[in-house]
């Protein structure tokens, strides 16, 4: 979110007139990460799908499928009539950010058959394919492109799907039987890894789509200490319960920051406007939650739950 609608102007005013102020600048400039956080999503993604059947069970293809589709798809749509009626674009590659939606429904529509196959292979190996394969393919189409979703839905999929793979092997973890007691060294890692990305995009002209699917072994790494920090250490905290309404926030923030912007207040671009228009992405993200996302998620759940009781394909 911080990533398209823009940081706190503090230290946009402070003169980067030496190395260090130079480093410092340039470093905060880098500290969102919008391409990176995606990765991050599609490791958990693959979490989510694949943590139900990671002890071997089986999977009714269209319960699963269609509760998939109603969690996803009622949200988007709701957003992209309303973005419409505001007379906002609604590009899913730039102001919708959906291109990570898109990679999402593939995903999910192949899952059944990827499970299957990962019964015969292994995920590790599909992962060892699949990252090179993802490469030479950024290699043969666009390689010079800096931003990650460069390559239409096909193509931006195949590049996400190593990462995505990831997250089904993360969900294979156990709890260890060593203690896990500090997490924080591996945070501020992935937070300078994240930040490496940025900074040889913008300074080396490294794009995204070479460096990022590296950046996801790491995050493998990372939510993997994370999980087993929390399963010794458990824990309920603010941030974790806002994961709730994320996927409201990931829709509307990009359409609320333009609408908001529209009405040009004096304030602009003060600090005190940022903080305002902050505020009101996330209350009005939090409104579509409850209004629209909620409920399509209780829909879902009761849909499958007819779907449960009636003969279908089982993989």
């Amino acid at each position: 979110m911080l990533f398209h609608i823009g940081t706190t102007p503090v230290y946009n005013h402070f003169d980067r007139d030496t190395k260090i102020l130079e480093i410092l600048g340039a470093g905060l400039d880098c500290i969102f990460n919008g391409p990176a956080a995606v990765i991050v999503f599609f490791v958990i993604s693959g979490f989510c799908i694949h943590y139900p059947q990671s002890k071997g069970g089986k999977i009714n293809v269209l319960e699963f499928l269609t509760r998939r589709y109603i969690r996803i798809l009622i949200p988007l749509l709701v957003c992209m009539a309303g973005t419409y009626l505001m007379g906002l674009p609604t590009d899913t590659v730039g102001d919708l950010v959906g291109w990570s939606i898109e990679c999402e429904l593939v995903y999910y529509t192949a899952y059944p058959i990827i499970y299957k196959f990962s019964k015969k292979i292994g995920w590790s190996w599909m992962i060892a394919i699949m990252l090179p394969v993802s490469l030479v393919y950024v290699s043969m189409t666009v390689p010079n492109a800096m931003m990650y979703p460069s390559f239409g839905l096909i193509g931006n999929s195949l590049l996400g799907f190593p990462c995505w793979l990831l997250g089904c092997k993360l969900a294979h973890i156990q709890k260890p039987k060593r203690k896990t007691r500090s997490i924080w060294f591996s945070r501020i890692t992935i937070m300078l890894c994240s930040m490496l990305t940025f900074s040889l995009m913008l300074h080396a002209k490294i794009g995204f789509p070479w460096t990022l699917n590296f950046f996801a072994i790491g995050v493998f790494f990372w939510l993997g200490h994370e999980i087993t920090y929390y399963m010794q250490h458990p824990q309920s905290t603010l941030i974790e319960s806002a994961g709730r309404w994320s996927y409201s926030l990931y829709l509307m923030h990009g359409p609320l920051a333009e609408w908001i912007d529209r009405f040009q207040l004096e304030l602009s671009p003060s600090i005190l406007y940022w903080t305002i228009r902050l505020g009101l992405i996330l209350y009005l993200s939090y409104l579509f939650y409850l209004f629209i996302e909620k409920p399509s998620h209780q829909l879902a759940r009761w849909v499958s739950g007819r779907l449960s009781h009636r003969e279908n394909t089982v993989i």
